[in-house]
């Protein structure tokens, strides 16, 4: 999956993953997602950027079923 450096459209599908979760899990540094991210086979796009400043990670999704996915393996929530 290709990372999209600009402002995504609001249309984009958001999924948050906390500094809690991340903490609570030994495998979900930043690192791990990101290359988990560079890894996944897909065709569309995901923007990454800081949530509530410093409380997590805002990764948006161009594809819903992207963000499905992710939520699935990441997101806790």
């Amino acid at each position: 999956m290709k990372q999209l450096e600009v402002w995504p459209p609001p249309s984009w599908i958001e999924c948050v993953v906390t500094w809690q979760t991340m903490l609570a899990h030994a495998d979900y540094s930043p690192n791990v997602i990101m290359i988990w991210l560079a890894q996944y086979p897909s065709k569309y796009r995901f923007h990454l950027h800081g949530w509530q400043s410093t409380e997590g990670f805002a990764f948006r999704f161009e594809d819903p079923r992207d963000a499905t996915v992710f939520r699935l393996r990441w997101s806790q929530s």
